[in-house]
């Protein structure tokens, strides 16, 4: 089974350096045409199921690449919950917290701040549920929207790494590829781009 895993376009938080989380928040028209890279990309390729996460920025995404396409949103498929530091700038929480909040934004983990986000480690057991999903699918090829976070977390999970926070790249727009075959995950392909020039 090939499941392709496809971050969302630039968002108005990823263009304003902003955290969202969960938060409702829209494409740039720069987000708009890296999807529609991404939808070349994939074009030819055909898909038994396409699933999103049901944030708004990947709905989005999915309705550029995908166009006329049936999703299925599904919430396990959601960026790290960090949604109460939603439209807070790094500068604004650097003031909020100190030195701290430079470490959780290291780790990529803000749980510690003590603002009801969701742990690192939580985000990696999501990672696996998600992927345990897909394996019982029934699909042979399974596209699926969602977030850097996320997308980055199941390829730890299938690196048998214990972060949720692997040094690996995940741009907008970006195709990543996961091979499910004989019980086990490898990665076959990852942050794949049409148009560099848009990143």
């Amino acid at each position: 089974m090939e499941l392709y895993l496809i971050r969302h376009g630039e968002s108005e938080s990823n263009q304003n350096g902003t955290h969202s989380g969960w938060s409702p928040v829209n494409l740039t028209e720069k987000g708009r045409l890296q999807a529609e890279g991404a939808a070349k990309l994939l074009s030819g390729i055909s898909f038994d199921r396409v699933f999103a996460s049901d944030v708004l920025r990947a709905q989005q995404t999915a309705r550029i690449v995908f166009p006329g396409a049936n999703f299925t949103y599904i919430p396990l498929l959601r960026e790290m919950n960090n949604t109460t530091m939603r439209g807070k700038s790094a500068e604004d929480m650097l003031a909020l917290s100190g030195e701290k909040y430079l470490e959780c934004r290291k780790n990529f983990d803000y749980a510690p701040l003590g603002m009801d986000c969701e742990s690192g480690a939580h985000l990696l057991a999501r990672a696996g549920e998600l992927l345990r999903f897909f394996e019982n699918s029934g699909f042979e090829r399974i596209a699926a929207v969602g977030h850097a976070g996320i997308i980055r977390a199941c390829a730890a999970y299938v690196l048998g790494l214990k972060t949720h926070n692997p040094p690996m790249q995940c741009c907008n727009a970006s195709v990543s590829v996961l091979l499910f075959k004989d019980g086990f995950w490898r990665v076959k392909a990852w942050n794949l781009n049409f148009n560099t020039d848009l990143y």
